[in-house]
């Protein structure tokens, strides 16, 4: 990897001994990246701290990486309460599904988008469930599971009147009950002000991560259900 400076977001750390962290990390080209960096001492003491943006220098031949040099490239993104924890649970969906070294360019900035999403609901100018809807489908979609929202299996346009089931690998099926029509054109609108959307949404993304994600449940949930 050559020794030039990529932008790049923690996602993750845990110590390594008393001096040492190992950083998840996600970057534009290299996609999520483990590497452990050395924290700095004195006036040399870097915050090195999730939802900020950083440029630095990464050097290894090996899956572990090693942090040459580190810097803050602009402001963290400050979050607390409901927005912190979907701020974390981002970050576990991205450590949790992103395979390793696997480049993630529009990811990267998906994932930044959602930030800024994110800082506008904390500033309660924005709201929560659409900004964390948005993201998982559109990491499922990265993830090469993209959800068509204007037609069913058979290619036929979703009708507003008729409810459908989702299948894995083959889309959305016409049923006697399950996901409206007219929710899931919404979705696929981008049209979140009806409540039961928001709903069918949050429900529709649990039941296609659920197999992704197995049965390891998400800490970030427990921080939503503890707070």
């Amino acid at each position: 990897m050559h020794a030039e400076l990529w932008p790049a977001f923690i996602l993750h750390s845990r110590p390594l001994g008393e001096d040492k962290l190992i950083l998840q990390l996600l970057l534009p080209e290299q996609g999520r990246v483990s590497a452990v960096v050395r924290k700095r001492q004195g006036k040399q003491r870097l915050a090195l701290q999730p939802f900020q943006p950083f440029m630095l220098q990464l050097s290894g031949r090996t899956e572990l990486k090693t942090v040459k040099s580190i810097d803050e490239a602009a402001a963290a993104f400050l979050f607390s309460g409901k927005v912190l924890y979907s701020g974390i649970y981002l970050n576990e969906l991205i450590c949790r599904l992103w395979p390793d070294n696997l480049a993630a360019e529009q990811l990267f900035n998906v994932y930044q988008h959602s930030l800024q999403q994110l800082m506008l609901v904390q500033q309660g100018s924005g709201e929560l469930e659409p900004c964390l809807r948005e993201f998982e489908f559109a990491l499922l979609t990265e993830l090469g599971q993209p959800i068509d929202w204007q037609q069913d299996a058979d290619g036929n346009p979703l009708n507003t009147a008729w409810c459908y089931q989702w299948q894995h690998e083959q889309g959305f099926v016409a049923a006697a009950n399950g996901f409206a029509g007219i929710h899931l054109l919404n979705i696929g609108n981008s049209q979140w002000q009806s409540a039961d959307t928001r709903r069918c949404a949050k429900q529709l993304s649990r039941q296609i991560l659920a197999p992704l994600l197995g049965s390891k449940p998400l800490a970030s949930r427990a921080l939503f259900e503890g707070g």
